[in-house]
Order: structure tokens, then C-alpha cells, then sequence
């Protein structure tokens, strides 16, 4: 079980850490052709998006690497 946990916890960080950097990537895109959106909103944006990743994560993967 303790393994099944940590499989699954490595794969949801990886995955929320891959779309969290897609955001900053993508935002500081954004922030650069606009003014509306500062550094800051950039950064606190990636956080909200890397937790929600990390949630939404350890909610599919378990059901993704019980059937592989």
C-alpha cells in the first residue's frame, strides 16, 4: 500500500510540476504583453495551479497505474 502511495504521489507531483510550469511559461508570456498582470500574480497563479494539479493528480493517477 505505502508503495502504491508513493508511486503515486511521485507521478501526480511530476505531472502537477509539468503543468505548473506550463503556466508560468505561458502567463509570463502574457504579463510581458500586458501590464494588466504583474510578476506577482504570475507567481501565485502557478502555486494555485500546482496544488490543484497536485490534487486532481492523486485523485486519477491511482485508477491510470492500477489498470498499466
Amino acid at each position: 500500500m505505502a508503495v502504491q502511495f508513493a508511486k503515486t504521489l511521485g507521478f501526480s507531483g511530476m505531472t502537477a510540476l509539468a503543468v505548473g510550469v506550463l503556466f508560468y511559461v505561458l502567463s509570463a508570456g502574457k504579463s510581458a504583453a500586458s501590464a494588466a498582470y504583474t510578476l506577482n500574480d504570475t507567481y501565485l497563479g502557478m502555486g494555485f495551479v500546482f496544488v490543484l494539479a497536485l490534487v486532481i493528480g492523486l485523485a486519477v493517477w491511482p485508477g491510470v497505474l492500477e489498470k498499466g
